[in-house]
């Protein structure tokens, strides 16, 4: 991929891509819930379940990408909605997302809303000698891993300056960046998929710095860690890891980088695992419900939408303009706009509905 590709990508991706987390597919819930939203109670977490309006199936793949799009535009986000629905929405609909409120038969914009100060469930903004952190869980309501509402913010494309209110005080996004260079470490065990994001976006991807345990990192130290993950091992099949990896190299390459050292070593696991993805294709163009692991074929549409939709997210991202022709790939994002319609008179998780029409959206701009 040459320099000018890659700026226009990074333009295109700072207001399309926002928000990832792990994301299991869940069981149908009863019909009498299909209208509001639907929660599914296990032992240690609720799961939402948007409902979902009817839509014709087009021909062509760029209509039937358009109208599964429209389709999951049209699945009301509410501002009932605990934080990881609502999170999962920004990522997949982007920063214009607005939350319904029924009995105020009224919109509001989720980021200003979040920014703000208003109250979300499952949502927690906690001060700290450092900035600001955000609070993991409960699981299926709140933040899903650390860093993932940062990494959320600066690909929306905020500015280290943005205002948020906590607690009545003023704070920005800068407040979030410098808790995370605070806590990250490559000396235990820690998920960074996130974290190189929002720090290489806000402070670039050739910095240095000193974190609470008087560790001295740089920039690269976190990629090499990074690189490390057992791919098949993480979380959503590693597609988040790759991912990151994918966005901070095309940050290094768009501030002048070179592609050597641990950037080389980036760029030879993404072509790796692109020829894994195409390697368990499934016939009729969906990725393997087994993510990298092995081939699978499962007949669950919920766990085709979410490895499908994951994996074509990063493909969305990582793949050149070139590559992104090709009918292994177009093939691919017709089989989960058709999934997408397919099950449109179901209720969706929606950590899986948002990632996948993410990948739809980035697809499409690309």
């Amino acid at each position: 991929m040459n320099h000018g590709t890659k700026r226009r990508l990074l333009a295109g991706c700072a207001t399309a891509a926002i928000y990832c987390a792990s994301c299991a597919p869940v069981d149908h819930p009863s019909s009498e819930n299909e209208q509001t939203t639907a929660q599914i109670t296990s032992d240690d977490s609720v799961i939402e379940l948007l409902p979902s309006p009817s839509a014709m199936i087009p021909n062509g793949l760029r209509e039937r990408i358009d109208a599964a799009i429209q389709q999951v535009q049209h699945r009301d986000v509410q501002v009932s909605n605990g934080f990881w629905t609502v999170s999962h929405g920004i990522l997949g609909l982007g920063p214009k997302l607005a939350l319904y409120d029924p009995e105020a038969s009224a919109r509001v914009n989720a980021l200003d809303y979040i920014c703000s100060g208003g109250e979300v469930r499952g949502m927690r903004f906690i001060p700290t000698k450092y900035g600001l952190d955000v609070q993991n869980g409960p699981m299926f309501v709140g933040q899903g891993h650390a860093d993932q509402f940062v990494a959320e913010m600066v690909q929306a494309g905020l500015s280290p300056d943005h205002e948020f209110v906590v607690h009545g005080k003023q704070y920005t996004l800068m407040d979030f960046i410098r808790h995370t260079q605070s806590r990250v470490r490559v000396t235990t065990d820690q998920e960074l998929s996130w974290a190189i994001v929002a720090i290489g976006q806000c402070l670039g991807t050739d910095i240095s710095w000193t974190n609470s345990f008087d560790e001295q990192l740089h920039f690269e130290d976190l990629v090499r860690y990074e690189l490390a993950q057992n791919v098949e091992e993480a979380a959503c099949g590693g597609t988040h890891s790759l991912f990151g990896l994918s966005w901070i190299h095309q940050l290094h390459l768009r501030n002048g980088g070179q592609e050597s050292g641990v950037w080389k070593e980036v760029v030879e696991k993404t072509a790796r695992y692109h020829g894994r993805v195409r390697a368990l294709q499934n016939p009729d163009g969906s990725f393997s419900t087994n993510f990298f692991r092995e081939r699978g074929d499962a007949s669950d549409m919920k766990l085709r939408i979410n490895t499908t939709g994951h994996m074509l997210e990063w493909l969305a991202l990582s793949l050149t303009d070139e590559q992104l022709q090709e009918p292994w790939v177009q093939r691919a994002a017709n089989a989960l706009s058709l999934m997408i319609l397919d099950i449109q008179d179901s209720p969706m998780e929606g950590g899986t509905l948002y990632h996948a029409v993410h990948a739809l959206r980035l697809y499409r701009s690309r």
